[in-house]
């Protein structure tokens, strides 16, 4: 673990999302030596060494991993129960972060065998640092986690808690499938004035 100013943050995948927070970070100052990237396909892993320099990539969670102030689970809901069993020995101690999508606190609290637990849901804008993202905890994360976490997240853009983990579905349909609409819409006045004969 590192310093309370600069903890060390693990990601368990290394797809868009987790790219847009290590990327984040590092602009913040964030020191390459205090992250680190669990990253399965050979491609991907190879891509983020040469994205972020000196970032520890890895293939697993194992003895290499280094011990985390927080991780950050960043992997496809259908892989999250069996990368989280197998990886949950070399995380203890750590609080947990999820930006996957249908996965449960509690079913996370099973997995993970412990109670200090936020879920995200961050929106497509967060890719680029314009996101809006809610976040629920749960009662075992305490409210230095709190602030651990929205450190992270501010680095996608702007945060909200809400109070229950059902109204992260609210967010879901309003902040996280509303840009895509809102990009549709932008798509057809541009098709439509194309239609009318406007330069594309």
């Amino acid at each position: 673990m590192n310093t309370p100013t600069h903890p060390t943050i693990t990601f368990i995948g290394g797809g868009n999302m987790a790219s847009a927070i290590v990327g984040g970070l590092m602009r913040q100052g964030h020191p390459v030596n205090a992250l680190q990237i669990v990253e399965p396909w050979d491609e991907q892993r190879a891509k983020l060494g040469q994205q972020f320099p000196g970032v520890s990539v890895l293939p697993a969670a194992g003895p290499a991993l280094r011990p985390s102030d927080l991780v950050v689970w960043a992997v496809k809901p259908q892989t999250f129960k069996e990368a989280a069993i197998s990886s949950q020995p070399h995380l203890s101690g750590a609080l947990h972060l999820s930006v996957a999508a249908g996965i449960t606190s509690e079913s996370m609290a099973g997995w993970l065998q412990t109670q200090r637990i936020v879920r995200a849901m961050p929106n497509t804008p967060a890719l680029v640092g314009l996101g809006m993202t809610g976040l629920f905890a749960r009662a075992g994360a305490s409210n230095t986690d709190r602030a651990l976490v929205e450190s992270v997240v501010k680095t996608t853009g702007e945060l909200v808690w809400v109070a229950s983990e059902e109204q992260l579905d609210a967010v879901t349909a309003i902040s996280g499938s509303g840009p895509a609409y809102v990009f549709y819409f932008l798509e057809a006045m541009r098709d439509a004035g194309a239609h009318m004969g406007l330069p594309p």
